[in-house]
């Protein structure tokens, strides 16, 4: 069920609201979690069970935790997680990649492995790592495990930002789980940023990707430099004004709900490097990574090589992390090219070239 959808606009919301505030405030996270899941089964159908699995494995992995079996707790959830991404995201790319290697020796490497494509649940990567990030900070101890399932439930999977983020850390609203404030203000600001994500999505990124979908239906030889320019253009904004649009749906409807979402993208366009890019351009993705991902790893703490090495790490499973194909895997480490080779020229470069001229060199290779 799309935000934008004439279902959701006119049906689903109104509906929901009105039972919403209409329940006491006790039981806000029971109507919450039920609108969920019929949310989410509405277009995903028997696979909301995915969902549930992973929302069940994380809360009883926290309570293991909290018993003093803190190791077991944590690979739990971690196993769990990336073993459930890994099947209903990546299988169908392990074996189609098997099956290319078995065809350059005959076949012979890939006779007999049969094997029906997976179905891809709708938020599947959004999801497993939010309720993963829960795990992975009550062993840090930087979050107390909550004891109500419910209110972990429904941080899970919660609706507004299921599909299309922004990734929720628990911390983050824990305290709006148990305590909400609501005033007509907050509301009134909530209605105000889905209307213009909605816009964003409706009015600018559908149009605009349609002229990118017109230019790429066109065969090659009919397509020229001009043409091929325009095409790249217009999806580079495209995908923005879709991706922030929802973003902004999900904060609005957050703030309708009680809820106060973290921002996720801030001007991404006008971004000095590729660093600069990546705070601004999914940031609660970058931050994420960062913190459960790059630091673990060292970071830049260590020598310079190890940090690249780093860097090149967490942009490979950046790439994976968007889509299970070779292009995302080059999109990824083409990133991590070059935030390395500003990491080796920045001072030179920011030296010598204006802030303007920074801003075009970056769109170009975004939009590259």
């Amino acid at each position: 069920m799309l935000f934008s959808s004439n279902v959701f606009l006119f049906l689903f919301l109104p509906v929901f609201l009105l039972i919403y505030y209409l329940t006491p405030d006790k039981l806000k996270n029971a109507t919450l979690l039920v609108a969920s899941l019929l949310f989410y089964t509405w277009g995903e159908q028997i696979l909301v069970l995915v969902m549930v699995t992973s929302t069940l494995v994380d809360y009883s992995s926290a309570r293991i935790i909290e018993n003093g079996f803190r190791r077991t707790g944590l690979w739990l959830s971690i196993g769990a997680n990336l073993s459930i991404l890994f099947f209903f995201k990546y299988l169908n790319f392990f074996v189609d990649n098997i099956h290319s290697i078995a065809g350059m020796f005959g076949d012979s490497l890939g006779h007999g492995l049969h094997f029906t494509d997976v179905a891809l649940p709708l938020g599947i990567s959004f999801y497993t790592f939010q309720s993963m990030s829960y795990t992975v900070e009550v062993y840090r101890g930087s979050v107390k495990p909550t004891r109500r399932f419910i209110d972990f439930a429904c941080f899970v999977t919660m609706f507004p930002q299921l599909v299309a983020g922004p990734i929720v850390r628990y911390a983050e609203i824990s305290k709006d789980l148990i305590r909400k404030k609501f005033s007509a203000e907050s509301f009134a600001e909530g209605i105000w940023r889905f209307t213009l994500g909605l816009g964003k999505k409706v009015i600018l990124a559908n149009h605009i990707g349609a002229v990118a979908d017109q230019i790429y239906k066109l065969p090659l030889a009919e397509m020229d430099t001009s043409l091929a320019w325009l095409a790249a253009i217009s999806y580079t904004f495209q995908i923005y004004f879709d991706f922030s649009g929802y973003s902004d749906m999900a904060i609005g409807l957050g703030k309708m709900l009680g809820f106060n979402f973290p921002e996720n993208f801030n001007r991404p366009y006008r971004a000095v490097s590729i660093t600069d890019f990546w705070r601004r351009w999914h940031m609660t993705l970058s931050l994420w990574f960062r913190d459960f991902l790059y630091i673990p790893l060292g970071g830049n703490r260590k020598r310079r090589r190890r940090t690249f090495v780093n860097l090149i790490l967490v942009f490979l499973v950046t790439g994976l992390w968007h889509g299970a194909a070779w292009t995302f895997i080059v999109w990824g480490l083409y990133h991590g090219f070059f935030l390395i080779l500003e990491r080796t020229v920045k001072e030179k470069i920011d030296a010598a070239v204006p802030v303007f001229l920074r801003v075009a060199m970056t769109f170009t290779v975004v939009v590259f």
